[in-house]
């Protein structure tokens, strides 16, 4: 009889260690909690000042102590602060960044408000912003908002650019199949090069009218023509994840509907 092999995941067990690391961290955090309770209750509260000062404490707490922290000490951390950030009625989920955590502790704010100040402290990180300088870096970049909207306009360019990149591959690897298996062949006299440039005209029937040709097609010709394919393809990508997502969110949302009614007919 042949032997059937168990796995059984290992469940992370914090150290002593670990948990002294994690409440230090935390008895700052409230540390800083008990300052911005002081700030909101204060003349100080229409202040920018005291609200730089808060969260440049926050950047000195993250890369003082978190950053260089070893794997065990940010799992116990984070999990620390969730079960806090829960109990408050905050949701935390897996993807969310210790930073944000940091954030959603010290200031107990709404969630626009949170990612807000979290965007400004990512951005500061970004450019080897100091803690003692962030205040006055902040004041030079015209103010939090304005460091969040070129925070959000980065990350969207470099997603775009990520995605352009994604379609490009796509389309060199089209491309390369293309030559084993052509779209269709078709003989043409005086044609010559590497690459060739067929403008054609689509017909109402379905048939492609061949209407003018360039031979010989330099490098960045082609590049420029392969940019504008991978282009064409990023947008079909984005089409086709939306569909997928929107798909996705019907099933999810019939699904809890299904339940729903079964819990009302139970009851």
């Amino acid at each position: 009889m042949a032997q059937v092999t168990t796995t059984v995941k290992t469940v992370f067990q914090p150290t002593t260690a670990n948990l002294v690391f994690a409440n230090t961290l935390i008895s700052q955090l409230d540390s800083l909690v008990s300052k911005r309770k002081q700030w909101e209750t204060t003349d100080y509260k229409k202040a920018n000042e005291g609200l730089y000062s808060l969260l440049a404490s926050c950047l000195e707490v993250f890369k003082s102590k978190f950053v260089d922290a070893d794997d065990s000490d940010k799992k116990t951390l984070r999990s620390d602060l969730t079960t806090r950030l829960t109990a408050e009625g905050v949701r935390v989920q897996r993807n969310t960044t210790t930073l944000t955590m940091f954030v959603r502790f010290v200031f107990g704010s709404d969630r626009k408000r949170a990612h807000g100040y979290t965007y400004v402290l990512k951005a500061a990180i970004s450019y080897d912003v100091t803690a003692a300088n962030l205040p006055s870096w902040i004041i030079e970049q015209g103010g939090i908002e304005e460091v969040r909207k070129r925070m959000i306009v980065s990350e969207e360019a470099q997603q775009r650019k990520a995605d352009l990149s994604v379609a490009q591959a796509q389309v060199k690897a089209s491309i390369e199949q293309a030559v084993v298996t052509p779209l269709a062949k078709l003989p043409m006299s005086g044609i010559s090069g590497e690459y060739a440039l067929l403008l054609a005209k689509p017909n109402p029937d379905g048939m492609l009218s061949i209407v003018g040709a360039i031979s010989d097609i330099n490098e960045a010709f082609y590049n420029a023509c392969l940019i504008k394919m991978a282009r064409s393809k990023a947008l079909a990508n984005a089409e086709s994840k939306a569909l997928s997502k929107e798909a996705s969110d019907l099933l999810a949302s019939s699904s809890i509907a299904a339940n729903e009614e079964r819990l009302l007919k139970a009851a």
